[in-house]
């Protein structure tokens, strides 16, 4: 069940190498390891909030909805705390505007990924 679900998290993984690829090409100010530390951050995130919700949707599917915001505020609290710590560290700010992109590329492709998911 996991496996037939985890096909959206793949687009996930792979929007985030293009994004990675694509921020080392047409970013030359941004760093690569301040490109890796987002990337990687995001990655663990994202990871993290999918298997959250279909592990609570395998025990009860009608909760998918619950679960699912219940995902999107941590997702939200979390990342934010991860840009407070950029900006307490004093990132660049092109590093930060980065990871606020990246994060919304990423929950997009993610929710409609989970709902495509969770419609099978």
């Amino acid at each position: 069940m996991i496996r037939r679900r985890s096909k959206g998290l793949l687009f996930v993984y792979v929007a985030l190498i293009f994004a990675f690829l694509g921020s080392q090409f047409y970013l030359p100010i941004l760093s690569q390891s301040e490109n890796i530390l987002n990337s990687v951050f995001l990655m663990i995130l994202f990871t993290l909030s999918w298997f959250f919700v279909h592990l609570g949707i395998q025990k009860n599917s009608k909760r998918f909805i619950f679960n699912f915001m219940i995902m999107t505020v941590m997702q939200f609290l979390t990342f934010l705390t991860f840009e407070l710590v950029l900006i307490i560290q004093h990132a660049s700010r092109v590093q930060v505007i980065h990871a606020l992109g990246l994060c919304i590329i990423l929950l997009v492709i993610q929710s409609i990924s989970l709902v495509e998911s969770s419609k099978s």
